[in-house]
């Protein structure tokens, strides 16, 4: 199998019923094989189809506030915008919002915002070039069968000056080293898994500079299903938890905490990258 993101030789990690994961010799990406051939649009046809859980606003807001202190307001591009809870905050707060999403189930929610809609993937999308202010990805990354072509692009429609923030799942995270290959994120729809390296590194070579890249959060809910064969997420049991927390000045307090370490660790379970154009 050849890498995904840099088509050099890999070797096998683990080959399950349902995927094969292959480390590239050269980048040190890893590379995730589905068994069985499905395209994007028939494998996120339903992805959305669920009541959706309530936003992380607040999380939401600080991200903005980041971005807003350096570029004001202005356009705004989120891909693969799902059904809509990043957008409709960001319309909340006098964005421009443009987004893209594959999913029919997340499109009918995604056009009730009245941000403009693509329908479909982001380079069939023919955007002008430096048409955004900032641009915003999240957990979209790991789905694509060629995640080089499509970080070239988010560059390309990110003007000078302009801003990117991206999350993705981290292949060192805590959770992948205690759970190993039973972690609910090594799954068929992802196929790739980055570290922070070979995110940097990527990033770089698409035309970004000034690059952070912080881990942070864990997937605790996951935890306590370690024993089974693939270790199941509840996403209801998370969203209940992030509440939880929210609603707590203490927990709060200990989450900022939590996170600063896992930031100095590099053990966080997910990959916060802001890169400047």
């Amino acid at each position: 199998m050849k890498c995904r993101l840099c088509e050099g030789g890999t070797r096998l990690l683990v080959a399950r019923a349902d995927l094969s994961l292959h480390r590239c010799l050269s980048c040190g990406f890893v590379s995730g094989w589905p068994t069985s051939e499905i395209t994007p649009e028939e494998r996120y046809a339903g992805y959305h189809e669920a009541p959706p859980l309530p936003a992380p606003e607040d999380r939401y807001h600080e991200w903005m506030g980041r971005a807003e202190a350096k570029l004001g307001r202005g356009r705004l591009l989120e891909v693969g915008a799902g059904s809509g809870g990043f957008v409709r905050v960001a319309l909340s707060r006098g964005w421009a919002v443009e987004a893209t999403e594959l999913s029919g189930s997340g499109l009918a929610r995604l056009r009730e915002t009245g941000a403009k809609i693509f329908a479909g993937d982001l380079l069939a999308a023919r955007y002008p070039d430096a048409a955004f202010d900032w641009v915003v990805s999240l957990e979209v990354i790991e789905h694509l069968p060629l995640p080089t072509p499509h970080l070239r692009e988010l560059a390309r429609i990110t003007r000078p000056g302009g801003l990117l923030l991206l999350t993705t799942p981290s292949f060192g995270g805590l959770s992948r080293r205690l759970l190993g290959f039973r972690w609910r994120v090594v799954t068929p729809e992802h196929l790739g898994y980055f570290t922070a390296r070979t995110l940097e590194r990527s990033l770089r070579q698409a035309g970004y500079r000034r690059i952070q890249i912080a881990s942070r959060s864990l997937d605790v809910t996951t935890w306590r299903r370690a024993s089974e064969e693939r270790a199941q997420f509840n996403p209801q049991a998370a969203a209940q938890l992030r509440d939880t927390v929210e609603g707590s000045r203490a927990l709060r307090w200990s989450k900022t905490l939590i996170n600063l370490a896992l930031r100095a660790t590099g053990l966080g379970d997910t990959l916060l990258a802001w890169a400047e154009r």
